[in-house]
């Protein structure tokens, strides 16, 4: 039996088509089970595109959230399009009675004209360029069947399954802490809260920041600014870049507030420390 992941690039080899599957109790937490990020979230380049801005970001973030919950309570596969117009087939992962996960098929266009306008009409409300993303369309996968896609999510679910029945889960770390750390370093650069990450994965906040902080020594957020220190730190000894630049590219939209963090973790400023590494060739 192949593993997850080689069986979802066999699926979408030489194709546009994008697969992702929300985790939502740990069933991608075994060798065989475990993919890549980018299978994980949305992670197309149109994608990408349309989460370019805070309020696009947001919308991503809300529709998924939204259709998750459709997922979780409806328990029954739906398809539709996103704000940005894309189709895409949803089907929860039933292990008895509860909704383990929930597959997503994507990244495809079944009305070019109705795609565009709902590209225009989100762009107009969150500031992502109409242009850029109107022309990404073509690296979509364009469907004259749309329930080609709800077919592809129903075999997923079905080798999840199957996957499932024959290899044990591990124990190491809590999958949900897993999903927080790898969503923290694939997003740490934007406005990622445990908030918006609870109402994803359909867990209570509060428990999910309990035991984020109890398997990991902090806090959510604090592990997410470590990221971001980490990063400018980075860059403040490979660029000439103004520190205030540096601040914004890591997710710091204020600079004072970069400043003392960035003080208290390497005990002086960041102009100190861009100082001291040229001064000693770091």
């Amino acid at each position: 039996m192949q593993d997850l992941q080689t069986f979802l690039d066999l699926l979408t080899k030489g194709r546009r088509l994008h697969i992702s599957i929300l985790d939502l109790s740990g069933i991608l937490h075994t060798p065989m089970t475990r993919i890549s990020f980018g299978n994980v979230i949305h992670s197309k380049h149109f994608c990408d595109m349309a989460k370019s801005t805070d309020k696009g970001y947001r919308l991503c973030l809300h529709c998924k959230a939204l259709a998750n919950a459709r997922g979780t309570t409806g328990k029954m596969p739906f398809a539709g399009h996103c704000p940005w117009g894309l189709y895409e087939a949803a089907r929860p992962v039933l292990i008895g009675d509860t909704v383990a996960a929930i597959v997503y098929v994507g990244n495809s266009v079944i009305d070019r004209a109705y795609t565009l306008s709902r590209i225009k009409k989100s762009c107009r409300h969150t500031g992502v360029d109409a242009d850029a993303l109107c022309r990404e369309i073509e690296e979509c996968e364009y469907l004259d069947d749309p329930q080609e896609v709800e077919r592809l999510a129903e075999i997923v679910c079905d080798y999840l399954k199957m996957i499932c029945e024959k290899t044990p889960r591990t124990a190491d770390t809590h999958w949900l802490v897993s999903l927080l750390k790898r969503h923290a370093e694939d997003a740490y650069c934007t406005e990622l809260s445990l908030r918006q990450l609870a109402r994803i994965y359909h867990k209570n906040e509060k428990y999910m920041g309990r035991l984020f902080k109890k398997e990991t020594g902090v806090g959510f957020r604090e592990y997410c600014n470590r990221l971001r220190l980490e990063k400018a730190a980075g860059m403040l000894k490979s660029t000439a870049d103004k520190v205030l630049d540096i601040a914004m590219e890591c997710g710091f939209d204020n600079v004072s507030y970069f400043n003392r963090i960035f003080q208290k973790q390497y005990g002086m400023s960041p102009t100190a420390y861009r100082l001291h590494n040229e001064k000693n060739g770091g």
